[in-house]
């Protein structure tokens, strides 16, 4: 018999019809009538599970008889066949597992670039690739500071110079309370990208003469103060992006 003729008469004695032996293997009645009319074959997966449910050999159910195993004790065709349908379902859970780690990956690198590049403090905190700074600047007006000001809750932003070269800029949002008292007082900020660990108001004495520079030129760029090289620089991007990397003392001339 062939096996076209087996899997019927297989089917039949197990008082199954075309349409209950497709709902157990998964596959549409149109599928299991091929089979029987002899116009396709079963997958390898399928024939291992056509084994399994009519309790017959591979060997039985392709060939109509079992096939003995050789001296030399080479796997039989239903383990060949049972290996190969293991391994196969192995490497398609790899597959997928790699594929979503690779996609959970760029999904977590694009929300750490979102972050930066849209100063968003709560990303910036976790990011793996920042590293801390101490930033400087200049304590705006009590007004502008003030817990009191109910349009900004105390929380104020301005340009932090980041290095002593001048080439380093970030722009801060945080909340540092009224000055207690200092004199001429600056704002030191530890901070990672737009994150604000902790912000301190000293005095202008506490911190390194070319910090003051750094930031009397950008006030001087920003405000179009004596000899800027405004025409020649496009002042928006200090509106609208929170890094920067410009020596802003090469822009202005006192």
């Amino acid at each position: 018999m062939s096996f076209k003729d087996d899997i019927k008469t297989l089917r039949r004695q197990s008082n199954l019809t075309q349409e209950a032996l497709a709902q157990k293997l998964h596959v549409t009645r149109q599928t299991v009538s091929t089979w029987e009319t002899g116009k396709n074959m079963p997958s390898l997966e399928t024939l291992h599970a056509l084994s399994q449910l009519f309790n017959i050999s591979l060997e039985k159910l392709l060939f109509n008889e079992e096939i003995a195993m050789k001296k030399d004790k080479e796997p039989s065709l239903a383990t060949q066949i049972d290996h190969d349908v293991k391994l196969k379902s192995r490497y398609r859970r790899w597959t997928f597992g790699l594929g979503g780690l690779i996609v959970l990956a760029l999904v977590s690198i694009g929300i750490l670039c979102l972050g930066y590049y849209k100063g968003i403090g709560t990303i910036d905190r976790f990011d793996p690739f920042l590293s801390y700074k101490v930033g400087y600047t200049k304590l705006p007006s009590e007004k502008e500071i003030s817990p009191n000001n109910k349009a900004t809750n105390g929380y104020w932003t301005a340009w932090f110079t980041d290095n002593t070269m001048g080439n380093e800029w970030t722009k801060l949002t945080l909340t540092t309370g009224l000055n207690p008292g200092v004199k001429d007082p600056y704002v030191m900020a530890y901070h990672k990208g737009s994150y604000v660990k902790v912000a301190r108001i000293v005095p202008r004495t506490y911190i390194n003469q070319t910090y003051v520079s750094n930031l009397a030129a950008l006030d001087a760029l920003l405000n179009n103060k004596g000899n800027t090289a405004t025409n020649n620089h496009d002042l928006k991007k200090y509106k609208t992006q929170i890094h920067i990397s410009d020596i802003v003392q090469q822009l202005v001339t006192e």
